[in-house]
């Protein structure tokens, strides 16, 4: 696991422990969104690796242009990590996150933002909260192409990568 991963991790622990109640009332996603956002800019910000970028939910515009899909349909990711006005060129950290299961075109949406020359986002991860659950469950997406799961204990705060 890479270091922006790690901080992914460390916001979602820290999620857990201070907004539990907020997972479980089960509020409208940009609610728990909008709380992660908050730990992920707290954490690389203790980090030292948020910089010159921001922590923006629901974004969707370089100066007057829409994000993208290869499709050419219009996105608006959940998290973004990015330096704003840099011409999609200091993308570091793209999440979807969900309460539920992940969808196809949540994968599709990160794995194009990482993969594609014009965001060349550093690491992407689709997030489902899973709120009677005792889990989240996390997949990392990377520029070398691959997907890896983890399962987040909500109880311990434990890791666990999960095969396929």
């Amino acid at each position: 696991m890479n270091e922006l991963q790690e901080c992914v991790i460390q916001a979602l622990r820290t999620l857990v422990q201070s907004d539990s109640d907020l997972i479980k009332t089960q509020p409208k996603e940009e609610c728990i969104n909008h709380k992660l956002a908050q730990y992920l800019e707290w954490v690389l910000n203790e980090k030292r690796l948020l910089d010159k970028h921001n922590v923006d939910i629901e974004y969707n515009k370089y100066k007057e242009e829409e994000k993208k899909s290869s499709s050419g349909r219009n996105i608006r990711p959940d998290i973004i990590v990015h330096e704003r006005r840099s011409g999609n060129r200091n993308n570091l950290i793209v999440i979807e996150a969900k309460k539920s299961y992940d969808a196809k075109q949540d994968r599709e949406k990160v794995t194009d933002l990482v993969n594609s020359e014009g965001y060349r986002y550093a690491v992407g991860a689709v997030i489902s909260y899973f709120p009677m659950r005792e889990y989240m469950k996390i997949k990392f997406f990377t520029p070398d192409g691959t997907w890896k799961k983890y399962l987040l204990n909500k109880d311990d705060l434990t890791i666990t990568e999960v095969s396929r």
